[in-house]
């Protein structure tokens, strides 16, 4: 990563670390995958944007409507790349590039026969990732507790407390992720 960009970062998020903040994108990057292949983003929710999630509920939808699953086998990451950050009055924005293979293809529900998409290898797709934190976010790591029943959760798993359901609002918190072009 450029040495400007580290540093403008680092201005307003002291504790910005590249490697962890890479290797945190990279896992949410195939967590979400993941999730719409498994065809319930309750695991991912809470470091979704409200328009990403809108969009991945309609593609998910769409495909149950359709009786069909979404498919990204042998997924992985070939390469995340920081290209550039904003920083307003309230947020830290950064733009994130990420280069994945993986076989992307539909099957059926039912039968798992083959529908569209390419299923005999993979191919390489880049994905840009808008990813946002609020610049007074709250300390992550003092956070131990469920806003709903008080219960101790661990956030960097589902997000969703396993006792009464509540999403734990990200947001407020750490870097969540807004918008993925793929291409």
């Amino acid at each position: 990563m450029d040495k400007d960009l580290l540093e403008k970062i680092q201005k307003v998020d002291p504790t910005f670390n590249e490697a962890m903040f890479k290797s945190k994108v990279d896992n949410m990057f195939i967590m979400i995958l993941s999730s719409i292949m498994q065809g319930n983003l309750d695991k991912v929710r809470h470091f979704l944007g409200e328009d990403l999630e809108e969009k991945y509920d309609k593609q998910i939808e769409k495909l149950n409507k359709n009786n069909h699953k979404q498919m990204y086998d042998e997924l992985n990451v070939k390469d995340t790349s920081i290209d550039d950050v904003t920083i307003t009055e309230d947020k830290i924005i950064i733009d994130v590039t990420i280069i994945s293979r993986y076989m992307d293809y539909i099957v059926d529900k039912d039968s798992f026969d083959f529908v569209s998409g390419i299923n005999d290898r993979r191919i390489e797709k880049t994905n840009e990732l808008t990813i946002e934190k609020k610049i007074q976010t709250k300390d992550i790591k003092a956070v131990r507790k469920c806003p709903g029943c008080g219960v101790s959760i661990s956030v960097n798993t589902s997000g969703k407390c396993e006792y009464c359901g509540r999403i734990f609002n990200q947001e407020a918190y750490d870097y969540v992720i807004t918008d993925i072009e793929t291409y």
